[in-house]
């Protein structure tokens, strides 16, 4: 059966079949669709249209508002990449193209849709510039908040970093150097020990040919690492490693170098300042403002081995002298305490009277006689009622 088969032969065509095929060809070869080997917004017959419209819609706009719209909107949706996408912004731009011209020619209802939407745009601009200078305020206040400081210290030298002012928070740009740095040093000890292991290889192979050439003859084995070739193998890695401890030596330097004449100047300013800025801070704090150092201050409390040996009457006075003021009752535990106050305690004296003389302090004396004889009568008193209340 097989041998049957391969022995038939096909027909060939008949002329008109050949023809008819031909033309159909002709008819569907231009109708098959071609892929192109670039994207489609980088061929002239898409770019070219889209320029066109874009500018026509520049020349077109009724006013800068509408104008400056359109740019944003092509500026926006300029990065689409979807043919469907892509067709649907330039069919709506197309539609604005003839509402403008319209407009253009004088059509009223275009002319009035085209004002409310510029009155639109003109609000929506406002309000997009302040929430802009909204932002801008937060981001600069946001920066205030975390802007490197200097603390009036200075950061000793180290192999990694010369000697530095000392800025708090640290900004992040040192701590990448001195992160980079320690990391490279590490990277150079660890091919400076490569190297040392290549060295000691070469010496290896130097001393096994020197070897076999006492055993074997200089006619008997080829000199490869050792004699005149030795020295040629070992310059290279005594380079490399030449170069590797000179930036060590670089590092050691760096350690060693002493702090400018400038850095100690900037240094005393920051500090200067320091001592400004919190003795303002003090004279806030006694006009009655409360800052954040207050009220860290008042939460704040003695170290844990000092704490766990007070007595509850000190821990109360220890959290009492923590306030600002310096009258009342905390003037008086203050001074009880030794503390140094402001006025040298002549108002916690006024207060409490002890600054009269004469006349005026036997007045004040009396008067603190007869408010307690008083208040010990209402108290006897009251004492009595309460007796004649629980007979009744």
């Amino acid at each position: 059966m097989a041998s049957r088969i391969s022995k038939t032969t096909v027909p060939p065509l008949s002329p008109s079949s050949l023809g008819f095929r031909a033309s159909l060809a002709r008819l569907v070869s231009p109708l098959r669709r071609v892929r192109p080997r670039v994207p489609f917004f980088e061929l002239a017959i898409h770019r070219t249209p889209t320029i066109a419209l874009y500018r026509n819609l520049l020349r077109y706009a009724p006013d800068d508002n509408i104008r400056e719209r359109v740019q944003y909107l092509f500026r926006v949706q300029q990065r689409i990449t979807g043919t469907e996408k892509t067709r649907k912004q330039l069919l709506k731009g197309y539609k604005w193209l003839d509402a403008f011209k319209k407009a253009r020619e004088g059509d009223g209802k275009q002319c009035a849709i085209l004002q409310r939407y510029s009155r639109l745009i003109a609000a929506k601009m406002k309000k997009e510039h302040w929430k802009r200078l909204a932002r801008q305020e937060a981001a600069w206040q946001a920066r205030l908040r975390s802007r490197p400081i200097l603390t009036g210290s200075i950061l000793k030298a180290t192999l990694f970093n010369p000697p530095m002012p000392r800025m708090k928070p640290q900004p992040a740009v040192i701590s990448r150097m001195i992160a980079t740095r320690m990391k490279t040093r590490d990277r150079r000890y660890a091919r400076i020990e490569r190297l040392s292991a290549d060295l000691a290889d070469l010496r290896a192979e130097e001393a096994f040919e020197e070897h076999a050439i006492q055993l074997a003859g200089e006619r008997g084995f080829e000199r490869v690492f050792s004699g005149e070739a030795a020295p040629q193998w070992r310059a290279p890695v005594h380079e490399t490693m030449r170069e590797l401890h000179a930036l060590l030596d670089r590092d050691v330097q760096r350690m060693a170098t002493p702090p400018s004449r400038e850095l100690l100047e900037m240094v005393r300013a920051a500090r200067r300042e320091k001592i400004a800025n919190k003795t303002r801070e003090r004279q806030r704090e006694r006009r009655g403002e409360i800052l954040r150092c207050t009220v860290r201050r008042a939460r704040k409390g003695p170290p844990a081995h000092v704490l766990v040996r007070m007595t509850p009457a000190e821990r109360r006075m220890d959290r009492v002298v923590r306030g600002v003021v310096e009258v009342g009752y905390v003037g008086i535990v203050k001074q009880r305490m030794g503390m140094k106050l402001r006025d040298g305690g002549k108002g916690l004296a006024r207060e409490n009277g002890t600054d009269l003389e004469g006349e005026r302090l036997e007045r004040l004396r009396r008067m603190e006689r007869h408010y307690w004889l008083e208040g010990r009568k209402r108290r006897k008193r009251n004492a009595r009622m309460d007796d004649i209340d629980n007979q009744r």
